[in-house]
């Protein structure tokens, strides 16, 4: 027959295991959502892998390279390929209706559960393109070439002619402050700042700056 003791110690030992197993089971949850938080907060803070979808950066870019672009503290700069979204003007043109129409005010918690309820043409859609334009600069299309400030814009990575897309846009183009204009380097086959549908870019839409070519692996290199 078995003691006392002996009843006493393995129900003790089958607690402790109990214990053990619960305790176990936790650590791996809170690991795993840990793991997921900061896996959430370097996409949203500091770098991002995109791909590239369609042939408007073509040769610089083609259709499915994967990117890795940069966001904490970046600045624009004339020349950089950015990531931008395309439907930020839109977007923020619904919220700012919304908010007159509800006499509300959106914080971002309620803007995100709201997102979710937005048609496809308020949501994010990005583009991958090139800063031609900073704020205050005047650009202008003559002859097939780029006009900077009054002076032909240099770019090497571009040989081919640039032509008016859309002639609802005026020329002379001063671009407004805290926006930037944006371009593909194929030209004849890219939606841009050229075209009233997207316009100048607002600095806030910029998600971050194409850093390096990570795929194809036989293509990895800096993008500039």
């Amino acid at each position: 027959m078995m003691s006392e003791n002996n009843v006493e110690k393995n129900t003790v030992k089958e607690t402790q295991n109990t214990f053990n197993l619960a305790r176990e089971v936790w650590e791996w949850f809170y690991t795993i959502v840990i793991a997921l938080v900061i896996a959430i907060a370097i996409k949203a803070f500091l770098f991002d892998i995109v791909r590239v979808d369609g042939p408007s950066m073509y040769p610089t870019l083609v259709n499915n390279d994967r990117l890795l672009v940069t966001k904490l503290g970046y600045k624009p700069e004339r020349g950089d390929i950015i990531i931008l979204d395309s439907n930020y003007k839109n977007r923020s043109e619904f919220y700012k209706e919304y908010e007159e129409n509800n006499d509300t005010t959106l914080n971002p918690f309620t803007k995100a559960g709201l997102y979710f309820k937005l048609d496809d043409n308020l949501r994010r859609k990005y583009y991958v393109k090139r800063i031609i334009g900073m704020p205050g600069d005047t650009i202008d299309i003559k002859d097939g070439r780029v006009i900077l400030n009054g002076e032909v814009l240099d770019e090497p990575y571009y040989d081919g002619v640039t032509n008016i897309t859309d002639y609802a846009a005026s020329y002379p183009f001063t671009v407004s402050e805290d926006c930037v204009f944006v371009m593909g380097d194929n030209r004849p086959n890219s939606k841009d700042s050229r075209s009233t549908e997207l316009g100048e870019v607002p600095i806030k839409a910029i998600a971050g700056k194409s850093q390096v070519r990570l795929w194809p692996l036989n293509t990895i290199s800096l993008t500039k």
